[in-house]
């Protein structure tokens, strides 16, 4: 279940920077923001890239503007410019901005995902083995590759590379965005919803829109490089004392938010056995299959 969108106790100041605050940040007040402590180092370099980088935040509150045909294709190209494997090219995107439609997408998304239904655009990342059924029909060959594990993570790490290119460009054009994994809570609902060929799979949505200055959404600390980063060999010795660092850390964040302050307790409660079953997604491989994916 995807977690509802933040809320701020009350009389608790928001933490969301103005648009000159955004400008004068420096690289150690942005390493600040970002892991929730100073950092014992500094980059050797700024520019606008590292700093949309890492200012990045969910938003999930937007204004009542559309997002062009014309910013959306510069997105895109955005995405398309990303690496993909072996130029292999399998993964599509569809934008939706009719209002059914998104409605559908929000009710398979669950109670806390009705921000879906007020996004100028959703876009819903794709594998896409549409185009290479064709050309291996039209060659008269059988694509056993299909039949394989490999290629089910290779359209979902491009996925997942185009997504981020494309964030990552909306967020330098102003536009704001949150990742909706919540769409795999029904795979099978929502390949019907969106009307999508045998060949094709949803496998990640994305909001897209000018974000409203008003919601209340900070920039949420990652886990410390310490636990994160390891050079040449796996630290895993530094594992618990990490964790506990970063427990800490976050709980400030998220008792702000008058939310369960244990990130451990919800990753941990996020891998049992309700969370497991409370929606579809325990039966995606099924669903792969009947895509036409082996998964041997």
């Amino acid at each position: 279940m995807t977690e509802q969108p933040l809320r701020r106790c009350q009389g608790t100041p928001a933490p969301r920077e103005t648009a000159a605050a955004v400008e004068q940040r420096t690289p150690a007040e942005r390493l600040h923001a970002r892991y929730g402590r100073e950092a014992d180092w500094q980059p050797p370099e700024w520019n606008e890239t590292l700093d949309v980088l890492l200012r990045h935040r969910s938003v999930r509150r937007y204004l009542d503007q559309e997002v062009s045909d014309e910013t959306v294709r510069t997105v895109i190209a955005a995405a398309q410019s990303a690496s993909t494997s072996s130029n292999q090219q399998i993964i599509s995107a569809l934008v939706i901005r009719d209002q059914h439609k998104k409605d559908a997408v929000a009710e398979i998304g669950g109670p806390f995902q009705k921000h879906i239904r007020h996004a100028p655009a959703l876009i819903i990342w794709l594998v896409d083995f549409r185009r290479a059924r064709h050309l291996a029909d039209a060659a008269g060959r059988e694509p056993v590759g299909l039949d394989y594990l490999d290629i089910a993570l290779v359209g979902a790490c491009d996925a997942g590379i185009h997504a981020q290119n494309a964030l990552v460009a909306a967020e330098s054009l102003g536009l704001g965005g949150v990742f909706l994994g919540s769409v795999r809570n029904d795979s099978g609902q929502l390949a019907q919803v969106l009307e999508l060929p045998q060949d094709v799979i949803p496998f990640v949505g994305m909001e897209l829109g000018h974000p409203d200055p008003q919601e209340e959404a900070g920039i949420k600390p990652r886990l410390p490089q310490e636990s994160f980063l390891h050079f040449e060999t796996y630290d895993a010795d530094a594992v618990p004392e990490q964790l506990a660092a970063y427990e800490a850390t976050l709980a400030e964040y998220y008792r702000d938010y008058d939310m369960d302050p244990s990130w451990g307790r919800r990753l941990v409660s996020r891998l049992g056995e309700k969370a497991t079953f409370a929606t579809q997604r325990h039966k995606l491989a099924d669903f792969l299959r009947s895509r036409g994916l082996g998964l041997k």
